[in-house]
């Protein structure tokens, strides 16, 4: 049986088949949730949702979900995708958490931050272009080296393919 699921706020939706897990059925119809989410192989909050209705639909808690969410936001409908499986079928509508942002952990990130936001507009757009520039420089560079590398390769294999053929249709070269 299927599921009929909207994801908000997008208003992203389809239909699932029972038994997906809500991450899947987000990644099925292309819904950006739980970037870095490794389908439950890890313990993180990064697929938090809000089930807005349906919940009887759903697995119950998971012990994941209940150590990371605790019983608070278990109570307010909040869920990890990866740890939530659809097992019945009717309609389901589910709200994409937005990912907090992550602590600066680097005291010297800390203070590259602190120093970015300080500069006015126009010095950050300059930065910002500058470091555009150099990771882009240094990304064909990268692709540059080994597409090079196989053709000198190839080049060389041929070369001496070349030699050998040559050596034995004419002795003297």
């Amino acid at each position: 049986m299927s599921v009929s699921i909207t994801f908000e706020p997008s208003g992203i939706g389809g239909d699932v088949a029972q038994g997906t897990y809500l991450i899947d059925a987000a990644r099925r119809l292309g819904v950006s949730l739980g970037t870095g989410c490794t389908s439950g192989k890890t313990e993180c909050p990064s697929c938090l949702i809000t089930v807005t209705s349906g919940s009887e639909l759903l697995s119950s808690p998971s012990g994941v979900e209940e150590r990371l969410l605790g019983t608070e936001l278990l109570g307010e409908s909040h869920r990890m995708a990866c740890q939530t499986k659809i097992e019945n079928h009717g309609d389901l509508v589910v709200t994409v958490v937005p990912p907090k942002p992550r602590p600066v952990n680097d005291q010297a990130e800390a203070d590259l931050f602190k120093t970015f936001s300080e500069l006015p507009l126009n010095k950050k757009i300059a930065a910002l272009l500058q470091f555009e520039t150099l990771t882009m420089s240094q990304a064909f560079d990268t692709a540059l080296e080994k597409p090079l590398a196989l053709g000198s390769r190839a080049f060389d294999a041929v070369v001496a393919r070349t030699r050998s053929v040559r050596s034995k249709i004419d002795p003297k070269e």
